[in-house]
């Protein structure tokens, strides 16, 4: 299990969001690129960038600055926001992005990502985006009428990299992991799963660790890190001790 740093990026800057609100977002860092390399320089394994720009709206004035990261580091790379066709996730995939993050497609269009998915088996990771227990898509602009395990049981024999579960109404708000709704997701699926939304503390790394589910992949780690309540080097060797 690992902790898995996130960069959102807006109008080409590093921020954070509360609940997926743009009204609420924080500039945490004028440098997206500095602060990849902060991370790989702190012992990092990859890194979760989310383009908000580009899934609220498609707009490509961050794709310079994903490129910039990709050169600017080695570790391995997770990306998301607004990769909603086959163009896209060629482009992504061609220019050296390990693993692509896919939410809207996953609900709207599946037959199509399983064909993506059999073309670059281990590359996609589907996004589980869940409010109160509804899966939200288009940048969490849009409700859709799916549930998470039926999605988990739709993909069950692809080749996906991993689900990436998250809880919105925790997300960016430092609440704490609900390792129960957590849990049960996990339960649904053989597939690896990251969790994120909500972090709060080393005792919720402490928490995930001691559900003992084997197919937990990672934590992505968000406003815990950026407004301090985590330390990262702490985060790091809490997974590591565990």
């Amino acid at each position: 299990m690992n902790i898995i740093p996130a960069i959102d990026l807006q109008n080409g800057k590093c921020v954070r969001l509360v609940q997926g609100k743009l009204n609420k977002a924080i500039i945490y860092n004028e440098s997206p690129v500095q602060q990849a390399v902060n991370f790989e320089l702190a012992g990092c394994k990859k890194i979760h960038i989310i383009d908000l720009d580009a899934a609220i709206n498609g707009s490509t004035k961050n794709k310079k600055i994903i490129m910039d990261i990709k050169k600017s580091v080695s570790i391995k790379i997770q990306l998301g926001g607004g990769i909603r066709n086959y163009e896209k996730v060629k482009f992504w995939l061609d220019n050296g992005i390990n693993n692509l993050i896919i939410g809207s497609m996953a609900l709207k269009q599946p037959k199509l990502l399983i064909k993506i998915i059999k073309e670059f088996p281990d590359k996609i990771i589907i996004a589980i985006d869940d409010n109160n227990s509804k899966l939200m898509i288009s940048g969490w602009l849009e409700e859709s009428n799916k549930t998470a395990k039926s999605i988990a049981s739709y993909y069950e024999d692809q080749k996906l990299r991993s689900f990436i579960f998250t809880d919105i109404n925790r997300d960016g708000t430092l609440l704490g992991l609900n390792t129960s709704k957590i849990n049960e997701f996990v339960q649904s699926t053989k597939h690896r799963v990251i969790v994120g939304g909500g972090l709060k503390s080393l005792k919720d790394i402490k928490n995930i660790c001691s559900l003992n589910q084997k197919n937990i992949e990672g934590v992505i780690l968000g406003k815990a890190y950026y407004s301090g309540s985590i330390k990262l080097n702490e985060a790091l060797r809490a997974f590591k001790d565990a």
